[in-house]
């Protein structure tokens, strides 16, 4: 049977994910899924590196980066840089147009150079009860963190995103939410971890409104990514407008 493995390195917050293996349609969703682990944590950056313990089946099989540098690109907006260490694959990252979108290097050196000066950020992280209190503190720290932050356009929405979230976490992944605030240049993110790996549902076929329709329709874009720890983080990402 075939495998893929994943091996991390954390260099002053850019993490250095090294693959091994063979990438192939049984490995895809594995080589895919760990990736979005990498980047579940936030990191400065996710630099990737394939060398000549890492082969592939066919050309087409590389889109998975391409997937990837789309996922986190969203959430939580940070940069991935792929290293190609063997001429087969530089050959074959090109030709499968995959260069054109996600940056690629030689060496290692370069990759870190390349990532040495990721957006201007700012953000908050939120430790929230496992209880019916955990909304409400949600929308308080956001509304503080609105008005420390001179974003008094998003309030509203913002509040009502995290509440949504918080409350989901709570009442469905039965967890402690931790809850993420994060400023980039032009959109402010909320995101909550919680314990349970099940993906949320997705807010299709209500007749009334639910609060993830809410979340989905005041979003630029949500969804959410396994974590590391073997439970899943929840993300909404918001367009600044407004004071901002």
């Amino acid at each position: 049977m075939s495998r893929i493995g994943i091996g991390t390195t954390d260099l002053d917050g850019v993490v250095v994910a090294t693959l091994i293996g063979r990438l192939e349609l049984a490995t895809h969703g594995a080589l895919r899924d760990g990736l979005l682990k990498c980047a579940a944590d936030v990191p400065t950056a996710l630099v990737v590196r394939l060398g000549a313990d890492f082969q592939v089946e066919s050309r087409s099989m590389l889109a998975v980066f391409s997937t990837v540098w789309m996922r986190i690109s969203e959430w939580p907006d940070i940069p991935l840089v792929l290293v190609a260490e063997t001429d087969r694959h530089r050959h074959d990252l090109r030709r499968g147009g995959i260069t054109r979108c996600v940056p690629t290097t030689d060496d290692l050196a370069s990759a870190l150079e390349a990532t040495s000066k990721p957006p201007r950020h700012r953000y908050r992280r939120i430790a929230l009860p496992g209880s019916s209190h955990a909304p409400g503190l949600a929308r308080e720290a956001v509304r503080d963190t609105c008005e420390r932050w001179g974003l008094p356009a998003m309030t509203g929405d913002a509040v009502m995103v995290a509440s949504e979230l918080v409350e989901n976490a709570v009442r469905h992944a039965h967890s402690e939410p931790l809850l993420r605030i994060e400023l980039r240049p032009r959109t402010l993110s909320l995101a909550v971890h919680d314990r349970d790996p099940t993906a949320p549902p997705r807010p299709e076929g209500h007749p009334a409104p639910s609060g993830l329709q809410l979340v989905d329709l005041v979003s630029r874009g949500w969804g959410h990514l396994p974590s590391p720890d073997g439970g899943k983080i929840v993300w909404a990402v918001l367009e600044l407008r407004g004071d901002e």
